[in-house]
């Protein structure tokens, strides 16, 4: 450090408004021998420090809100003061007040440094020094033009951006197009006293109808990301299909009232028990043509199997898929054209071919089972009381 200079604060030389202490000490005796010869050497000092007190500012320098240091200095502006201070700051930081501001008593010097911030967009990221900011200015200012649907990731607009950062701006878009679309519509069922449970007439055929769709597609960076109706104007409405459902579960029949659970339409075939005297064919290992080798002569629920009346004494014996009409249940068979009636029929018997809604009716001879023929559709009742 040169003699003509004293340290005020860390780092800080200030040069006397005219000459060193030495120098001036020099300069006062001078002048005492010369035009002062009674003035104290205490005076001359006490002049010195109101020189140096009125001469000199008091200036505070703040570093991102914080005191940095308390000076005085003989600077004019706030240039000269940095260049003091040996203080470089980076094209961006922000300076208040700037570097033409004259100095004054208590000034206050502000600085808040920059920092960068990585802005991908639209294919690539750029790196942007700032100081503290809101995101909405610092896209402005760093010429990035915003669409109506654009948005920044993280935070948004008006996030403040007070250190590094990654921002993502988002461009958005919205396209529209028009469809048109089948409206289907709609089975209404209705209950029928009339018609019988487990039974269902059509009443009138349903119709779709169309419509018009105004489907929304939004896309982020070029990439479809949803698709959403957001208007539908009905051009053709739907028309119903309706279809009534039996209700009706009393059946009468010979003066006899009785009460069924459902009514089934069903296919109809005819066997026989396969045994010695009811005349079915058996291939050379015994069985025979109807039951194969279970020709004993007994039904699956080990009844006899005998044709019966077809009364409720002597019901018919048939073979059913427990899946539909369960074993033991009581059944009324209505006439079969061609046939004859039936009547009352218990189901008694499977087998490996019926299944789903089909019946196999028994008789006692093979020959009435070759008039019977191969199938015969036909109207079965599942009784709950008779």
């Amino acid at each position: 450090m040169g003699p003509n200079r004293a340290m005020h604060g860390p780092g800080i030389d200030f040069r006397p408004l005219a000459l060193s202490l030495r120098e001036l000490w020099k300069a006062g005796i001078c002048c005492c021998r010369k035009a002062l010869p009674a003035l104290p050497f205490f005076m001359l000092l006490l002049l010195v420090g109101v020189v140096y007190h009125l001469a000199a500012f008091t200036v505070t320098v703040s570093i991102d809100g914080k005191p940095a240091c308390t000076v005085r200095t003989f600077s004019r502006n706030v240039d000269e003061l940095l260049k003091e201070l040996n203080l470089e700051l980076h094209p961006k930081d922000r300076l208040t007040p700037g570097r033409s501001s004259l100095l004054g008593a208590a000034t206050v010097i502000e600085i808040e440094k920059a920092f960068p911030v990585f802005i991908t967009a639209d294919g690539s990221t750029a790196e942007i020094w700032t100081p503290p900011v809101k995101v909405s200015d610092l896209l402005q200012e760093s010429g990035y033009v915003l669409g109506p649907y654009d948005r920044v990731e993280p935070g948004g607009l008006t996030a403040e951006l007070e250190a590094t950062a990654w921002l993502r701006l988002v461009r958005v878009e919205k396209k529209y197009m028009q469809e048109i679309q089948e409206i289907s519509f709609t089975e209404v069922s209705r209950g029928n006293p009339a018609l019988d449970r487990g039974f269902s007439r059509l009443v009138s055929e349903g119709r779709n109808g169309t419509a018009e769709q105004r489907i929304e597609i939004i896309y982020e960076d070029g990439v479809e990301v949803s698709r959403s109706v957001v208007e539908t104007v009905v051009l053709e409405e739907p028309v119903d299909r309706v279809v009534e459902i039996g209700e009706n579960t009393t059946l009468v029949r010979d003066g006899r009232e009785m009460q069924f659970d459902r009514a089934l339409l069903m296919t109809a075939t005819a066997y026989c028990p396969g045994t010695p005297g009811s005349g079915c064919p058996l291939d050379s290992k015994g069985r025979s043509f109807c039951t194969g080798s279970d020709n004993n002569g007994y039904t699956y629920t080990g009844k006899k199997a005998v044709q019966g009346l077809g009364t409720i004494g002597s019901p018919r014996m048939v073979a059913v898929d427990p899946r539909v009409i369960p074993l033991g249940s009581m059944l009324y068979i209505e006439e079969i054209p061609g046939i004859g009636k039936i009547g009352f029929a218990k189901a008694e018997d499977i087998g490996g071919a019926i299944k789903g809604n089909r019946i196999d009716i028994l008789y006692d001879l093979h020959k009435e089972v070759a008039r019977f023929g191969w199938r015969r559709n036909v109207k079965v009742y599942i009784l709950t009381s008779y």
